[in-house]
């Protein structure tokens, strides 16, 4: 008997970071370092921005791993107001290259948003055709790459000098 492959699933959400003790850099580098080793365990891929106290993310992978993951990231701390964009299903990983890509606040997607009539990072305001455009701007930015650990200080913890 041949098993089915799973549907897979786009599923994107955008959150307002929970201000604590932790800087952003120390947060987003536990946040990338967790998420890229789940991921690549699981065979999810996936993109994080952040921007103005905003996080934007999508994931992409077989639709129970994904949901999975979802439920769990909803309970994290580090974050609040969960908006969740429709989930969509999908022939193929468009992150593919990355368990989880990281994107810099930059030029390009500040205009994509002013374009849009925002004039700040509000991803939660966009609609399902203009998440479409913005993921295509995250998928064509230069990915940042996670440096090799060294094995002292916060460099072994994830940090990475350039976010």
């Amino acid at each position: 008997m041949i098993k089915a492959e799973l549907p897979m699933i786009r599923l994107c959400y955008a959150s307002i970071r929970v201000e604590n003790d932790n800087d952003l850099l120390l947060d987003l580098s536990d946040i990338l370092a967790t998420a890229r080793e789940f991921n690549a365990q699981q065979g999810i891929v996936g993109v994080l921005y952040y921007a103005e106290g905003t996080f934007f993310q999508c994931l992409e992978g077989e639709s129970e791993k994904v949901i999975a993951l979802f439920e769990s990231i909803q309970k994290d701390g580090r974050h609040t107001d969960i908006y969740q964009f429709e989930t969509v299903e999908i022939n193929e990983l468009h992150f593919r290259q990355w368990s989880m890509k990281y994107v810099n606040s930059n030029t390009k997607i500040s205009n994509f948003f002013k374009k849009n009539g925002l004039h700040r990072f509000l991803p939660h305001q966009l609609s399902g055709e203009q998440i479409d455009g913005f993921l295509k701007i995250l998928l064509q930015t230069a990915n940042v790459e996670k440096p090799t650990k060294s094995n002292v200080g916060y460099q072994n913890r994830g940090y990475q000098n350039y976010f």
